[in-house]
């Protein structure tokens, strides 16, 4: 499931808890939530791309080549995300085509339609033609459980206790 697939599931009461993205769009709901990750953001760029040659991508250097985005339908948040991340180095990013899956934005990059920012761990997925760079200034890609503060499930509190556990373990 989609980041948004979870968020309308979570408000149907069909799953107790979801593994989704930034907080913002969480705290938009009202749900409750725990960072569980932090993840360096990369610049996917195709092969064909002048940037790809760099071994670190300059932020501000993709201000003239159009992104492809995340659908807000699929990643509620990531369109608010890409913006700020982009107008912290003083432009607006031009977004030609939003997607509803990484495959997706992969493919769309490797045709050359444009660049993408995207965690660290996506560059796992097959991607022909693409190239992951790392950014500067570093941007990070935060990944949250979020579940219904009313719920009373016995193994949803544990689970998220466990979750709190560990994460203050890893610190």
């Amino acid at each position: 499931m989609t980041c948004g697939d979870q968020f309308r599931a979570l408000e149907e009461g069909k799953i107790d808890l979801g593994f989704v993205g930034s907080r913002e769009s969480i705290e938009e709901r009202g749900l409750q939530f725990r960072s569980i990750a932090s993840y360096k953001t990369v610049a996917a760029l195709a092969k064909s791309n002048q940037l790809a040659k760099k071994p670190i991508i300059k932020l501000r250097d993709l201000k003239p080549i159009f992104f492809i985005g995340m659908s807000e339908t699929a990643y509620p948040g990531y369109r608010h995300w890409l913006t700020t991340t982009c107008q912290q180095v003083g432009f607006t990013p031009k977004v030609l085509q939003d997607a509803d899956i990484e495959r997706t934005v992969i493919r769309a990059v490797a045709t050359g339609l444009g660049v993408a920012l995207l965690p660290d761990q996506v560059k796992k997925l097959p991607h022909e033609n693409v190239v992951f760079r790392p950014l500067t200034p570093t941007v990070m890609t935060e990944s949250c459980i979020a579940w219904k503060g009313e719920n009373t499930s016995v193994a949803l509190r544990a689970y998220v206790e466990i979750v709190k556990e560990r994460s203050m373990s890893m610190r």
